[in-house]
């Protein structure tokens, strides 16, 4: 990508980037691990955000005795949607870049460590699907993050050569991964993270815009911008 100019393709993570479900997913594994005995530390959390949930159930499965795996996931499941259906709030700022870029022509994609199906509900619920051209979900790779599959995937599939994409992660897993790809990685500060733990992105905010997709000193590791004083 050169300096200064758009991306020609951008991939969105979705979990705490696009949504905050983040937040509900946590509360979702609480609830339901609490029904088994155990109460997760934040301490827990941090080791599984940006994680698919099979490694999640090894996480937590080696730390209490959680029964049978579709029995659990059916709980986690059941709580999740409630909480989904009942909280989901999607970020304005993701919302209103990934109208931005579209706007310019420039094609987007979302990889995921959630399934496909989940981020399809996600973007339905904020009207964003049809700027979307492709999903990458934890259900479409054999390799998840922060092996580099998902995002090489989803920048084959929109056309665009992984260097000439920008990536847009909330964690540090995902961060891991779009770096693998060879992509220009911005880091988005969430309520749940910090400049810290999105040390590996070329840059990081605390406000995604358009413009922060732009290259500025690709080798400023990272350029730290924010909107607020």
């Amino acid at each position: 990508m050169s300096g200064g100019s758009l991306p020609r393709g951008v991939v969105f993570d979705c979990d705490g980037t696009i949504a905050d479900t983040e937040s509900l997913s946590s509360r979702a594994w609480g609830h339901t691990l609490a029904t088994y005995g155990y109460e997760p530390t934040s301490e827990d959390f941090d080791a599984v955000i940006g994680h698919p949930f099979r490694q999640n159930w090894a996480y937590f499965s080696a730390r209490v005795d959680l029964g049978e795996q579709d029995r659990f996931r059916a709980s986690l499941r059941e709580r999740f949607i409630d909480l989904f259906d009942r909280e989901l709030v999607l970020y304005p700022d993701a919302m209103a870049t990934m109208r931005q870029l579209h706007a310019a022509g420039v094609p987007i994609a979302v990889a995921s460590s959630s399934s496909h199906g989940h981020v399809e509900r996600v973007l339905d619920r904020g009207g964003l699907t049809s700027l979307v051209g492709v999903i990458v979900g934890a259900d479409d790779v054999e390799r998840h993050k922060p092996d580099p599959q998902p995002y090489l995937t989803a920048a084959d599939r929109i056309g665009v050569p992984a260097p000439d994409c920008a990536a847009i992660e909330d964690t540090a897993v995902g961060l891991a991964a779009a770096n693998a790809a060879g992509m220009y990685t911005v880091g988005i500060v969430r309520a749940h993270g910090s400049p810290a733990g999105l040390s590996a992105a070329h840059r990081v905010v605390h406000e995604l815009t358009a413009d922060a997709l732009r290259p500025g000193g690709r080798g400023q590791r990272p350029e730290t911008t924010s909107t607020g004083s």
